[in-house]
């Protein structure tokens, strides 16, 4: 990692990794696990509900950072209510492929499901259709691709922790 972490300006220059991006036509959103109305939504449900815009600066482990990126979706805490979580319910695990992180359920509260940056809907490479960002979460807090948000009592695996350190080299700190 450098000493001095770099600034990039656009979004267009924020590194990406490889990966598929879902077809926005056919993905879906699950919101299940401890919930009284488990939900299944498309990009046009979302879009149906209300959005909230997050400014947060995005800053990777590499050593860059995108500042002040305009992140506008789906506020966490909507979904959660509209799910209906139950008061045992403590942990949320996020989840898209083979990326998961658990996080706690008020953490998560405060978390958005993005489906534009910039005022421009999200791009593939970068997390579109859907991408949770977590604000001064980081980077691999904000998962791309998000399709799975499971309430849950007990924290689940953070394999996206995980992964981002050893693409670093820095294995499992």
């Amino acid at each position: 990692m450098p000493d001095q972490p770099s600034e990039l300006t656009v979004l267009d220059a924020l590194p990406v990794h490889p990966g598929d991006a879902p077809d926005p036509s056919t993905w879906r959103l699950r919101v299940d696990g401890l919930v009284g109305e488990p939900l299944n939504l498309g990009v046009d449900d979302l879009l149906a509900m209300t959005q909230q815009l997050m400014v947060d600066d995005f800053a990777c482990l590499e050593g860059w950072t995108v500042p002040g990126i305009r992140w506008r979706g789906v506020a966490v805490a909507d979904l959660l209510d509209r799910a209906s979580v139950p008061s045992e319910a403590a942990w949320v695990q996020v989840t898209a492929d083979d990326f998961s992180i658990p996080l706690p359920l008020a953490e998560a509260r405060t978390a958005i499901l993005a489906i534009e940056a910039n005022d421009e809907p999200l791009a593939g490479p970068h997390g579109g259709p859907a991408r949770l960002v977590v604000p001064g979460g980081e980077c691999f807090t904000s998962i791309k691709w998000t399709d799975h948000i499971e309430v849950r009592s007990e924290p689940g695996d953070n394999s996206a922790r995980r992964i981002a350190l050893d693409r670093l080299g820095g294995g499992d700190q």
